[in-house]
């Protein structure tokens, strides 16, 4: 992947966490370069001032004119200093980078993976909660950062510092000094990527706890109501307890696993001050150790101790960060169920023919919904879906939508197979007005504009006189910028439903699809916008799924479906005319005997 590509329709995903991280680090070398060198700095500090301290040490013991040791000691106490600006400075420079990483970093992820994830099909996110996945795209960004920043500022400084101390050790003092350390750095190191692998699948346990207890709870706030109308708050307090539980479970085997791994870590630095001490010790009897020597050894000491109680703490945060970070890219991982072909073109629409050859669709369970269904509608065609609840109704919609694929045969829109076209040109072109509209928590201009995000005021406003919600939105106290709740929670049903006509009329597409488009107003409200309904439709190919068959009077034809078969086709007096027929049960079961005369007095 080249630098600015987008991960969203890309089959060369980073597999790997490793891999995933690097996609992010690669185009960003001048900062990786300056943490190695700072890092080195850093490192290379914790052994340079002891061994200054270590020379002033030695040479105030050997020297005793003050002029002499005033000159001897001058460019070590220098150095020393200049070498405390040096670290200062490192920290400052260090600043500077992560400045200028972490933030494009973090930004970077969250957009792709966002991008990647509303790429996915309708049937993903109707398995995932909505607030599992949103805690996945803020998880993979934030603790990708801290990934990064802890091998940075903790590991490689320190590993490698430990190793400029066992040459330090080796050169400047007795060679068995620098042995004992880098045989003990080698054990430590070893020890710590033994304890980082062996808690990454506690950490992988304690992630999917903590992304199953984020969507329980997401799940519970977002049913309030539902939880107040039934009493049943002290019955979702279990349940949500249940997911707690859960996840103290998998902290708890976290926590001991990196408890164990820290104790081991903390025992092996006893082993070496202990190692360092008694030969230090020896060689002082033995006369080959300066006070210096023991300055030197001491400070090093002391550092050593510091770094394993510092990092420590590290390797359970890293353990933690690599598991959230592994759970997280799960959901990167997972292949997108409808991609563009490489070879797909933007659809032209002109006519609006929709045509089904030989279309077969099951779901995941086996049971085949559609079976080699073959059906016309005409350009212009106004066609109406009947039938009952699960009989394919919303799928032969969902199909022409793309939302979802067949698994045989083609959909086919003016000659033009939809899957060898792209999907954003397939549904620029299709309005969709659906029984239960979804709306941002955002003001309604920004809802109705959402249609047509190039539209200015004027052409919202218009599109909202035509589906008759202008005057309501007028009556709110910030008007067309009032912002409609979470789901559009502020606005009654109808209201909503009036938004989302006002959309289909903003977005004028040649192909309208309707989901029972007046559903959710009453009676008096659905003759009001029934005429603006019909506007909408006009000179379009329209596409309406039925619950009210009194809906259907102005369609041409009808489709009336049974278990995935369509068993009637007809319009709707040819239909009420076979007594016999499926359609004309449901209408005897449906429509009372007011709306059955006014609906044939109209055809």
């Amino acid at each position: 992947m080249m630098k600015g590509q987008s991960m969203k329709e890309n089959d060369e995903i980073p597999k790997t966490l490793i891999s995933f991280v690097w996609y992010y680090l690669k185009n960003k070398k001048k900062c990786l370069i300056g943490f190695f060198i700072i890092g080195l700095i850093i490192a290379a500090e914790i052994s340079i001032s002891p061994y200054l301290l270590k020379l002033l040490i030695d040479r105030a013991v050997e020297y005793k004119n003050s002029i002499e040791l005033f000159w001897t000691l001058f460019v070590p106490a220098l150095l020393y200093i200049v070498m405390s600006l040096i670290l200062n400075f490192s920290f400052w420079l260090l600043y500077f980078i992560n400045l200028r990483l972490y933030p494009d970093i973090r930004s970077n992820i969250i957009k792709d993976a966002l991008e990647y994830l509303m790429q996915h099909s309708h049937a993903f996110f109707q398995n995932h909660f909505s607030g599992r996945l949103t805690k996945t795209v803020t998880d993979l960004a934030v603790n990708t950062e801290s990934l990064i920043s802890i091998l940075n500022e903790w590991f490689y400084v320190r590993i490698l510092a430990i190793l400029i101390a066992a040459v330090t050790f080796f050169t400047v003092i007795k060679p068995i000094f620098g042995i004992i350390v880098f045989v003990w750095a080698v054990f430590f190191i070893y020890i710590a990527f033994k304890s980082s692998k062996d808690s990454e699948k506690y950490a992988r346990s304690f992630s999917e706890a903590s992304s199953i207890l984020d969507g329980t709870i997401s799940d519970s706030i977002s049913n309030i109501t539902s939880i107040k109308l039934f009493s049943n708050i002290p019955y979702e307090i279990t349940y949500v307890n249940k997911k707690i539980k859960s996840l103290v479970d998998c902290d708890r085997k976290l926590q001991f696993q990196n408890s164990w791994s820290q104790l081991c870590q903390d025992f092996s630095a006893t082993i070496l001050i202990t190692s360092l001490l008694s030969i230090l010790i020896y060689g002082r009897l033995q006369g080959w150790v300066s006070a210096g020597d023991f300055g030197l050894v001491l400070m090093l000491s002391v550092s050593f101790i510091r770094i394993v109680w510092n990092i420590g703490p590290q390797i359970i945060k890293f353990s933690k960060v690599i598991g959230i970070c592994n759970q997280a890219l799960n959901f990167i991982r997972v292949p997108h169920e409808i991609k563009d072909s490489y070879t797909a073109l933007p659809i032209v629409i002109n006519r609006g023919e929709i045509k089904f050859e030989d279309v077969t669709f099951k779901y995941e369970n086996g049971k085949y919904l559609f079976n080699t269904l073959n059906v016309t509608i005409k350009p212009g065609e106004k066609v109406g879906l009947v039938g009952s609840s699960g009989v394919g109704k919303s799928t032969f919609v969902k199909l022409i939508l793309r939302l979802m694929d067949p698994q045989q045969g083609r959909i086919l829109i003016d000659g033009q197979d939809i899957r060898k076209v792209t999907k954003a040109s397939l549904r620029k072109q299709l309005g969709m007005i659906p029984q239960d509209p979804e709306l941002f928590n955002r003001s309604i201009l920004e809802n109705i504009r959402f249609a047509k995000v190039d539209a200015n005021d004027e052409e919202v406003i218009t599109a909202s006189r035509k589906a008759k919600c202008h005057e309501f939105i007028s009556e709110l106290p910030d008007q067309y910028q009032s912002l409609v709740g979470e789901k559009g929670i502020k606005l009654s049903g109808g209201q909503k439903q009036r938004i989302a006509i006002a959309r289909a009329f903003l977005k004028n597409a040649p192909i309208l699809l309707l989901d029972e488009a007046t559903s959710s107003l009453d009676t008096l409200i659905e003759r009001y916008i029934q005429e603006s309904l019909y506007d909408v439709m006009s000179d379009k190919t329209t596409i309406v799924i039925a619950h009210r068959l009194s809906t259907l009077k102005d369609m041409d034809r009808i489709l009336v479906f049974v278990d995935g078969n369509i068993v009637e086709d007809g319009s709707l007096d040819i239909l009420l005319n076979n007594a016999k027929g499926h359609f004309h049960k449901l209408w005897n079961t449906q429509v009372d005997g007011f709306i059955k005369e006014y609906v044939k007095n109209s055809v």
